[in-house]
């Protein structure tokens, strides 16, 4: 068996129905792991999970019980995870000054809410199996660093940021590794929908714009679900076993000092 092999374990992916969430279940379920695809897209998870011979799971993520129903059901169907990505989330552009709080409001019960419960319920489950497990949160580049019209989703991706490192720390001595991917603008379909609500494009982000205090890409191209996923691979194998409470960046500099 090599480091990135995963045959034999359990693996649970929320927002899998799509984008990255997708691309990760996928390639998780090609090392070898018994997917869960956990979606509220019910339609989606299913075709999904058909795809990968996983188990597709519906539920509202931000409702604890139902998050309690969708691991229980995960747990009956594959056994307990070993490994469990909090993809799922949300993204509302808007400057802080002038939008809804009810989008503020979305943005943190998905993006925050629903992944402390997701994240709650895996790490029970890994406990009881008597450990040892991989979570990986997957937030953005924008939990440390400031971006305009997204005041409310970079709060919320930092608030997450934070509390995967926490738990990190909490779930150490159970040899329970915690770690959070960090994307970059990646081409996505919330990504899409984001430049269709700004009147913008990706160049927008590939060259930067000084007016919106933009940095660019300097490797020239958006991130791609393929690359975040082939980071998260890594993250949930026994390549790094000894890695945890980290954040990685996979956004091609955008980040750089």
């Amino acid at each position: 068996m090599t480091a990135l092999d995963l045959t034999g374990r359990t693996a649970a992916v929320t927002g899998a129905a799509r984008g990255i969430g997708r691309a990760i279940a996928t390639a998780l379920a090609d090392a070898g792991a018994r997917v869960a695809v956990i979606d509220k897209d019910a339609d989606g998870a299913r075709s999904v999970a058909e795809e990968l011979g996983g188990v597709p799971v519906s539920a509202d993520l931000t409702d604890a019980d139902a998050v309690d129903r969708a691991f229980a059901l995960v747990v009956e169907r594959l056994g307990a995870p070993e490994v469990f990505v909090n993809n799922a989330g949300i993204l509302r552009a808007g400057d802080l000054v002038t939008s809804a709080v009810e989008d503020w409001d979305a943005q943190f019960a998905v993006n925050t809410r629903a992944a402390f419960l997701s994240v709650r319920a895996a790490a029970g489950h890994m406990r009881a199996r008597g450990g040892p497990g991989s979570i990986v949160v997957v937030t953005s580049n924008c939990a440390r660093t400031p971006r305009m019209d997204l005041g409310a989703y970079c709060a919320s991706k930092a608030a997450t940021d934070m509390m995967a490192r926490c738990l990190a720390l909490e779930l150490a001595a159970e040899q329970i590794r915690v770690n959070t991917l960090c994307p970059g603008s990646c081409d996505t379909e919330l990504q899409r929908a984001q430049w269709r609500e700004l009147g913008v494009g990706p160049e927008r982000q590939i060259h930067g714009d000084p007016a919106k205090y933009r940095t660019g890409i300097p490797m020239g191209r958006l991130t791609t679900p393929q690359d975040v996923a082939d980071l998260a691979l890594v993250l949930a194998s026994d390549t790094s076993r000894f890695v945890t409470g980290q954040s990685w960046h996979v956004d091609g500099g955008q980040t750089l000092p």
